[in-house]
């Protein structure tokens, strides 16, 4: 990849997880509701426990990211037979920590536990693709579609989910994550067009887009300080050096000299080819070309060329869940539905049914006229 280094990404820590009983809340609610006995749903109890004790103690690989997305899709089919909101019939506490203080967090909510598990396949998501090989360009790949993944989880949660349960989960954070993951994707998406030696125009804007998402994580994530500002040089140096690149390919030999110094000045030691090309620039004009070399104030700037985006979350794609484990249990809405609908389907038929008999009568009386007024 001419020889440029690939940088470190970052990647988040995991939630870990409380208690959540919910067992004795829906064998209640089931024998108290539907009017069936609680036993016959042992199994599906049973299923869903060990899927939670699976999620909460995820494995570090693809496969725990599929484990996450089914127990987060269990929860929702559950929720939609059994009332776990706050408040609710069956409600009850669900204990998680929180990333930044490392308190537990208790709520009476369904939802807190499915945020919880979304922001934890977010975080694995970052650190699959943190971890993924970048060598060749199926690395490059994966883990850029593990980044947008994780955006993915991030936005679904930021859209669907209260974001008071907890600090780490609120509408500031998540869009910080949402943009990291998506900077990070980028990134790979630079390398790749690097790799394919892609238009320097190209290049550059895809690098000047990957500077000011790290300008903008730097200023709020303070942990990442470093790493960031490194990366904010880098991405610009990339940037100016490609543009010096393109500056050459259109014979402006004074505005190639201004952006590869200014590439060096951003980023002296971070690449070797970018100090060659400076070199060589310079010589160049100063016995050729001898051009004016323009301040880089004068010279347009690379605007930013975002060319990723987050992959979104379904909850209820059934090659992801899995079959409902509740399947058996009739939503409590869909039998008030069901019950209104034959309400008024009897209606229906009764009034249908009464004008007909009406129309017979009428029918009968006409017909009974006709035949005495033939018979005269």
């Amino acid at each position: 990849m001419e020889a440029v280094p690939r940088m470190l990404m970052i990647w988040l820590d995991l939630k870990e997880a409380g208690d959540f009983q919910f067992s004795p809340a829906v064998r209640q609610f089931i024998l108290k509701n539907y009017g069936e006995n609680p036993d016959n749903y042992n199994e599906q109890l049973k299923k869903l426990e060990t899927l939670r004790q699976s999620a909460v103690n995820v494995t570090r690989d693809f496969e725990g990211c599929s484990t996450l997305r089914k127990y987060f899709g269990q929860l929702h089919y559950l929720q939609s037979r059994v009332p776990l909101a706050p408040g609710q019939e069956a409600a009850v506490p669900i204990s998680w920590t929180e990333i930044f203080s490392g308190k537990t967090v208790t709520h009476e909510d369904i939802s807190y536990e499915q945020a919880c598990i979304l922001y934890n396949l977010g975080a694995l998501h970052s650190m699959l693709g943190a971890m993924d090989n970048r060598v060749s360009e199926e690395g490059m790949k994966v883990s850029c579609t593990h980044f947008q993944c994780s955006a993915g989880a991030f936005s679904y949660l930021r859209d669907h989910f209260n974001h008071n349960f907890s600090v780490d989960m609120s509408h500031q954070i998540l869009n910080l994550n949402i943009n990291l993951m998506l900077g990070q994707a980028q990134e790979c998406l630079l390398e790749k067009s690097m790799l394919d030696n892609r238009k320097s125009f190209l290049v550059a804007r895809i690098s000047a887009q990957n500077s000011e998402t790290a300008s903008m994580l730097g200023k709020i994530q303070k942990d990442w300080k470093k790493l960031v500002q490194m990366k904010i040089y880098y991405f610009a140096s990339i940037a100016h050096f490609h543009m010096g690149k393109q500056a050459e390919e259109q014979q402006k030999y004074g505005e190639r000299l201004a952006y590869l110094q200014s590439s060096l000045d951003k980023l002296n030691e971070a690449t070797k080819l970018a100090k060659v090309k400076f070199n060589s620039a310079k010589k160049d004009n100063d016995f050729i070309y001898h051009e004016t070399v323009p301040s880089l104030e004068t010279l347009a700037s690379v605007k930013g060329a975002p060319l990723v985006k987050a992959l979104p979350v379904n909850p209820t794609d059934p090659s992801v869940t899995g079959p409902d484990l509740f399947a058996k249990l009739v939503p409590m809405a869909a039998h008030e539905a069901s019950s209104l609908y034959s309400e008024e389907k009897a209606k229906l038929l009764r009034d249908i049914m009464a004008k007909i008999e009406s129309k017979n009568e009428t029918l009968e009386y006409v017909c009974q006229l006709s035949s005495g007024a033939v018979h005269l």
